[in-house]
């Protein structure tokens, strides 16, 4: 029989569980500081260069100090700990073993240069300074921060989204001098996430709030679509499709689909029909004909195109498979044959990630980006399953449906865009092991 008396083993035990927490270290508490100023200051940077002709240099700075408090933060590795962060690994190494048979070794020494510390090692940042469910919240809110930033931006200073009949360059909406969103497939990609960054606030318990994120995501939508990119357009009704399918208040996300679709038409609206539309009703490379208008011919042209670049990248794939032709060497490549057959091409990139990494780097570096990929769709679709349910972790449901959305607007874009060197991967992928070592074991049983 069980004792009814407090014995001192008993009371260790107690006052364990129920201690307040240790105040947060210095040096990761200085890291997340840091890491969330860097990840703001491209805005900075991106409206000092529209206002005073001169960047801020708040990134810059930002860079310099970041690897020092993620070496000593004590988490350098954390990341390592997970089958994603090994992955991610792997990658990086594969693309290092890549570089010294690239067909141009310094341009792909220098890519690597400038993507590691820029980019890739966002993956490793995250893992180190997000290390518990409220940094977890916190980062969410830099990351709303960060899609209202963007927002801002529009409003301020993008231009285009006129009618079909306009010049086939001004029509689509971007920002233009950008650092960043110049072109409009990158805006409108950064503008999906931000709508996935935006669903955390559906998990607030203010309606203030949830109002907030209505209309983040109602504004992010109409500027998306002013984009008339069409790999997002697609990406987006993925997204949409997801979020309803998961949904316990289906009602409610269709009243919000219906009410960003109706934006999105309103958004497009001008001259004689709509410009995104119109784009994606050329989505086939159907030969425009005589009477076509200049931006028909030019969507149909670059439909081609596209259809042209997937194909001699996985030529290249079949001709280089195990090393590629080197990290960000797809275009070189092409131009060097296209010069010896006595022709010339234009220098462009592949439009689609997976077949930029499978070209450049090798079919084992796609398998190590791809894993990453599905990892995250794995863990954050499981997490938010058996959190949706439980009033006690909503915001671990919150999180993870906003990673899930994420992931697949990415996974879906990289379709049609070549962002394989961009930071959207590793920040999502980090964000997400991040998660999963805040979240209570019991929802990771069998991971």
């Amino acid at each position: 029989m069980n004792s009814i008396h407090i014995t001192p083993l008993r009371i260790s035990v107690i006052a364990r569980h129920t201690a307040a927490p240790p105040p947060p270290a210095l040096v990761p508490t200085l890291g997340f500081v840091l890491y969330s100023v860097y990840v703001l200051s491209g805005f900075a940077n991106d409206w000092s260069l529209h206002i005073f002709g001169v960047k801020a240099y708040l990134s810059t700075i930002t860079l310099l100090l970041l690897p020092l408090a993620w070496l000593f933060s004590g988490n350098a590795l954390r990341g390592l700990r997970s089958s994603a962060g090994l992955c991610w690994a792997a990658f990086l190494l594969w693309m290092i073993l890549a570089t010294p048979l690239s067909v141009w070794r310094g341009g792909s020494a220098a890519l690597l240069g400038n993507y590691v510390p820029r980019a890739y090692l966002d993956f490793f940042y995250t893992c180190s300074f997000v290390t518990s469910l409220r940094r977890c919240r916190q980062w969410m809110y830099v990351q709303i921060a960060s899609a209202v930033a963007l927002l801002l931006s529009c409003a301020a200073f993008g231009k285009g989204g006129g009618s079909i009949g306009d010049d086939p360059g001004e029509a689509r909406f971007r920002i233009p001098h950008s650092l960043f969103f110049a072109n409009s497939n990158d805006l409108a990609l950064a503008l999906l996430l931000g709508i996935g960054f935006f669903l955390f606030l559906f998990h607030q318990q203010t309606r203030a709030g949830r109002l907030a994120g209505i209309a983040g995501i109602l504004v992010s939508t109409f500027y998306a679509f002013r984009t008339g990119s069409r790999g997002c357009v697609i990406a987006a009704s993925a997204m949409l499709i997801l979020i309803f399918s998961l949904s316990r208040s289906r009602w409610k996300v269709a009243a919000l689909g219906l009410t960003a679709i109706g934006i999105a038409l309103a958004a497009s609206m001008g001259g004689e029909s709509s410009s995104a539309l119109h784009r994606l009703s050329l989505l086939t490379s159907e030969a425009p004909s005589s009477n076509d208008l200049e931006s028909d011919v030019s969507s149909v042209a670059s439909q081609i195109q596209r259809e042209e670049l997937f194909k001699s990248s996985v030529q290249y794939t079949l001709s280089y498979p195990l090393l590629g032709v080197g990290p960000d060497q797809f275009a070189t490549a092409v131009s060097q044959d296209s010069a010896r057959a006595g022709q010339q091409t234009p220098w462009l990139g592949t439009h689609n990630t997976y077949t930029q990494v499978s070209s450049e780097c090798g079919i084992p570096a796609l398998i190590f980006y791809v894993a990453v990929i599905g990892i995250c769709l794995r863990w954050n679709l499981r997490l938010y399953r058996r959190t949706r349910d439980r009033p006690a972790h909503r915001e671990l449901a919150g999180l993870s449906r906003c990673l899930l959305a994420g992931t697949l607007v990415f996974a879906i874009s990289a379709l049609f865009f070549h962002m394989a060197y961009s930071a959207y991967l590793p920040s999502l992928a980090g964000f997400t092991v991040a998660l999963r070592f805040a979240a209570d074991p019991l929802y990771y049983t069998g991971i």
